[in-house]
């Protein structure tokens, strides 16, 4: 993170002389100055955005002390969050070192560099989006994604959706429902306690899956080679 740092959680008092702080949200009573408004928003966004990456550090430092046990059922039930959003901050503060963090850009930005093996990629990539966010235009989750796969910044015709794209079938809800099985599986500690033949069985099921990401990933490695450019183009191994 930047010179800021030991500010990067912003100290959000629970009362203010125009509202109060609850656990279910926040309730304003009397009058609120725009200054006012303002300063608690700047207080809000520092604890939003480091709220994915303090939960990560915390989950991954836990699981390092082998001897506490799965962590993971003792986060969820500790903080209430689902499995899902929990592994996901835990990968990206994983992937995404101490150093390379940048204090005023989102969790979901960094969540995009997470991918790139190479944290001289990733701090390339977040100057990049700090220098969109301080000349104003500030870069959205999706142009930052196809900023990333063609190596520059996504201009207005690199976002539009090809016509053969329209309308397409989305898999989304199938996968939802492959994370659901699996996290069941793994609240039940599925992994401890299943034979050989049983695991053997389940991969040979999810091996489709696996099939069609591999034919994506070739077609999409051999479209990134031709993509015209500067010969800059960042090369991402998603299943990262």
């Amino acid at each position: 993170m930047d010179a800021e740092q030991g500010t990067v959680i912003g100290e959000v008092p629970t009362e203010g002389n125009s509202y109060t702080i609850t656990p279910s949200g926040i309730v304003f009573h009397g009058e609120t100055s725009r200054e006012d408004w303002v300063l608690l928003g700047e207080k809000l966004g520092k604890a939003g955005r480091s709220i994915g990456f303090l939960i990560g550090d915390w989950l991954n430092f836990g699981e390092v002390k082998g001897e506490w046990g799965n962590v993971y059922d003792e986060a969820m039930r500790i903080t209430g969050m689902e499995y899902n959003t929990l592994a996901m901050y835990a990968r990206v503060a994983k992937k995404v070192q101490f150093s390379t963090r940048v204090l005023n850009l989102a969790f979901e930005t960094h969540r995009k560099v997470a991918s790139l093996k190479d944290p001289e990629d990733q701090k390339k990539w977040l100057k990049i989006a700090q220098q969109q966010s301080e000349k104003g235009k500030p870069i959205s989750s999706r142009r930052f994604a196809k900023s990333i796969l063609l190596g520059k910044v996504a201009r207005d015709e690199d976002m539009e959706v090809p016509e053969i794209d329209r309308g397409r079938d989305s898999p989304q809800v199938h996968i939802q429902r492959i994370i659901t099985f699996w996290k069941k599986k793994k609240e039940k500690d599925w992994l401890n306690t299943a034979s050989l033949y049983r695991i053997r069985n389940l991969m040979t099921d999810l091996q489709p899956v696996l099939d069609m990401y591999d034919d994506l990933y070739e077609k999409a490695v051999e479209l990134e080679e031709n993509i015209p450019g500067d010969g800059d183009t960042v090369p991402v191994d998603w299943r990262e």
